[in-house]
Parts: structure tokens; C-alpha cells; sequence
């Protein structure tokens, strides 16, 4: 009897413990159908950063030749300004009287009046008047 008992007893443990592989085997299954589609979803994620990291790279590069670009032609502008300043300054020497002229603006600039200019610059009423008019617009 004691064994009738005891085997019924290791049959109950042994239905007990199939019952607990079950659950457990579909927990561990709906843990693995989750872990599944976390990986998709990363997956999704990584590509969509891998392709944003690809078009920032391009944008980066197109940006620093642009950049380059700008740099060369401010370059070569400040180029063309001192040029152009050693111009001016060998055609004021090379004429003398283009230094009234020079210094007639400057006075124009400042905001001197018609006398104060044709006094320091002695320059004819006319010529006064016209470089007067000409660069106070």
C-alpha cells in the first residue's frame, strides 16, 4: 500500500513537474517571439541610421567643397582688391592732380562745404560743386 502510495505520489511530482516544462516552454516561447521582433526592429533602426550616417557624410563632403569653394573665391576677390588698390595708388602718383580729387572725396565724405573743398583742394567752383553733388547721393 505504502508503495501504491509512494508511486502516486512520484506520479503526481512527475505530472506536476511536465505541467511546470510546459509553462515554462511557452514562456521561453513568447520570450523568443519577442526577442525576435526586438532584433527586427533594431535591425530596421540600424539600416535607417547606417543610411542617415551615409547621407550626412555626402552632405558633409558637398558642404566642404562648397566651402572650399567660397574660401577661393574670397581669396581671389582680396586678390583683385589689392590689385586694384595698387592701381589706384600708381595712378595717383603717376598724376598729380588726381590727389585734389582724392582729397576732395574724402572732404566730400566727411562732409565738408563747397568753399572748404575748392579752398583745400583748389579746385574751380564747377568741379566743387559737380564731385559735391556726384558723391553725396
Amino acid at each position: 500500500m505504502l508503495a501504491l502510495i509512494l508511486s502516486g505520489a512520484a506520479l503526481t511530482v512527475a505530472i506536476a513537474a511536465i505541467i511546470g516544462c510546459v509553462v515554462l516552454f511557452r514562456k521561453l516561447t513568447k520570450l523568443q517571439a519577442t526577442h525576435s521582433l526586438l532584433l527586427k526592429h533594431l535591425s530596421k533602426s540600424n539600416d535607417s541610421l547606417q543610411k542617415r550616417i551615409i547621407e550626412l557624410s555626402t552632405s558633409n563632403v558637398n558642404l566642404g567643397g562648397a566651402i572650399q569653394g567660397v574660401a577661393s573665391e574670397l581669396q581671389q576677390t582680396k586678390y583683385q582688391q589689392d590689385e586694384m588698390k595698387e592701381e589706384m595708388t600708381t595712378q595717383e602718383q603717376q598724376d598729380p592732380d588726381s590727389r585734389f580729387y582724392t582729397r576732395a572725396v574724402k572732404l566730400v565724405e566727411l562732409g565738408a562745404s563747397l568753399e572748404e573743398i575748392m579752398r583745400e583742394c583748389e579746385l574751380p567752383r564747377a568741379e566743387a560743386e559737380l564731385l559735391l553733388n556726384f558723391h553725396k547721393k
